[in-house]
């Protein structure tokens, strides 16, 4: 707290002394390579933070889990979602990585999203759990 006081006790004794200068800043010229990083959304495409709390069912229509991350690849693209399996009342859950060319995208009735996954809840149970690699984050 003492430094932030003093900080802004100096920031106000040189105010003055700054506002006696004149400078000349120049302005920089317009890019034209900035055109290009501006982008527009697409038709068929989700945010993702409406696909993470989403439910996943499988092939029977049984609801096996729900995608608590998205792994994003090295070229920026979704690699792989994270689905919570297995558990109940967020007891003995274990999160499993999807390749999301492994999901398939749908909409009910309602209108809402469907994410459907071809394997059965033991077979995802039986899953490798994923671990986030610190080291490589």
């Amino acid at each position: 707290m003492r430094t932030a006081s003093f900080a802004l006790t100096a920031l106000l004794l040189a105010a003055p002394a700054a506002f006696g200068q004149t400078t000349t800043v120049d302005k920089p010229a317009v890019s034209t390579t900035t055109a290009g990083q501006f982008y527009t959304h697409q038709a068929g495409e989700m945010r993702a933070s409406k696909l993470i709390g989403t439910n996943v069912t499988n092939a029977a229509n049984e609801s096996v889990g729900e995608i608590n991350d998205v792994v994003l690849g090295k070229d920026g693209k979704v690699a792989a979602v994270i689905i919570g399996v297995g558990g109940f009342l967020g007891m003995g859950e274990h999160d499993v990585a999807i390749s999301y060319s492994g999901l398939k995208f749908a909409k009910d009735s309602s209108n809402r999203d469907v994410i459907t996954v071809n394997a059965t809840k033991d077979q995802l149970k039986a899953a490798p759990a994923w671990k986030w690699d610190n080291a490589a984050r």
